[in-house]
């Protein structure tokens, strides 16, 4: 820091918190998720089928257009987003405060875990809780959503040991 602006308080460290290195780093697993899910759609459903129906789970079956680019697919992406975010930052808290792997192999398998964990919670508890919960689950082949959701896993493990 230098004289000109030592005065002034530092808002984030050069070194980011464990919330933000989740917060980042949820960010980049969630891309590839999307990325991994997206693709595997076009065997399935639709290339637009999962963020389609992440927006239709909230605004009904009209909004699920698994074969269109739309604002459902738009909404629904966001959301996915958002989504990753918040499970990049629970990730980023088990890690560091919990179980602290100590290699990258670790890491990455611990991610996959978490990952998968959270895909069980949601088709088994968050899904049946919600009218449109359908929509989601036949939006894509189960497997579909394991291959996107171990994607989402590795890659954020194996960030979570290279991004410190």
């Amino acid at each position: 820091m230098t004289a000109a602006n030592a005065s002034y308080p530092r808002i984030l460290s050069d070194r980011p918190t464990w919330a933000l290195r989740g917060a980042r780093n949820g960010a980049v697993a969630g891309l590839a998720m999307a990325m991994v899910m997206m693709m595997l759609g076009l065997f399935d459903q639709g290339f637009f089928a999962a963020p389609s129906s992440i927006w239709a789970f909230w605004a009904g079956p009209a909004a699920y257009h698994p074969r269109e680019l739309d604002i459902s697919a738009l909404l629904g992406a966001m959301g996915h987003m958002m989504n990753s975010i918040v499970l990049g930052i629970a990730f980023a808290f088990v890690v560091t405060r919990i179980i602290g792997p100590r290699s990258t192999s670790g890491s990455i398998a611990a991610g996959m875990a978490f990952s998968l964990l959270a895909l069980a919670v949601m088709w088994l508890v968050v899904l049946p809780l919600g009218a449109n919960g359908n929509i989601v689950k036949g939006s894509a082949a189960i497997w579909i959503w394991v291959m996107g959701h171990a994607a989402f896993g590795a890659v954020g493990g194996l960030l979570s040991r290279r991004w410190r």
